[in-house]
């Protein structure tokens, strides 16, 4: 496994991993007074660049692959049909993602998630299936996160970040009788770089069970920036 130097993306044995990616906000945009019609195409792009460059055979979304939460859109159904050209497209389902099943050029993975050659994938708004619990590593998206700093002069900065969590071996236990004591969270920063959730100073904005139920500690979670800095601790960043 690796994560893609400035990219919110993992390599992993021939697949490029993504979460959040949102394709179609056009028009949730517009409702906000920012006219970008080519936002989405721009997302595409890039995507397209990580997977050459990469020689990638596999794409896999980790959820909320589309901003519309009831229906497959145009914009989402065409970016898809670009990607199935060049690789193979598998989607853990996510909150967003109604319809999804539609599409009919890519495995559609329930929200439990699965295993793919050792490390663990899903979205994060759903328990994950049991089989991700005996992986070295759970990787989810759903929490986009961010982190704020304050500089030198008192002016606080936002920046998409991955986090890597140590478990709780009690709460796990509380759902699950039998786990990889050694396993940890991975939260992957949003693809889109448009959605994020500071995760540093509201508490109260943690995303699905996992985070709710506290089944890993992350005030002791490691925090990287995208150029693989390590801004230590969170709970250790102001």
């Amino acid at each position: 496994m690796k994560f893609i130097y400035n990219a919110p993306a993992i390599l992993h044995k021939g697949a490029i991993i993504v979460g959040d990616t949102h394709f179609g906000m056009e028009g949730k945009l517009r409702t906000r007074g920012i006219y970008n019609e080519r936002f989405s195409l721009g997302l595409f792009i890039r995507l397209k660049e990580l997977i050459e460059i990469n020689n990638a055979k596999r794409i896999i979304f980790l959820g909320d692959v589309k901003e519309e939460i009831r229906a497959l859109d145009r914009t989402t159904i065409q970016i898809l049909n670009s990607i199935a050209d060049i690789c193979k497209i598998t989607i853990v389902r996510g909150n967003h993602d109604g319809g999804i099943e539609h599409f009919q050029r890519a495995e559609i993975i329930p929200s439990e998630g699965f295993v793919y050659e050792g490390l663990g994938f899903l979205h994060g708004h759903s328990w994950p299936a049991q089989e991700l619990m005996d992986a070295q590593y759970i990787v989810m998206g759903h929490q986009h996160p961010l982190v704020t700093i304050t500089d030198g002069f008192g002016k606080k900065h936002s920046q998409p970040t991955w986090l890597v969590a140590p478990p709780d071996q009690e709460k796990i236990l509380m759902r699950y009788k039998k786990f990889n004591k050694k396993i940890k969270l991975i939260m992957m920063p949003a693809f889109n770089p448009l959605v994020g959730s500071i995760i540093n100073y509201d508490e109260k904005e943690r995303f699905g069970p996992l985070l709710n139920n506290k089944l890993f500690k992350l005030d002791r979670a490691l925090v990287f920036r995208l150029d693989g800095t390590c801004l230590g601790k969170l709970s250790e960043i102001h």
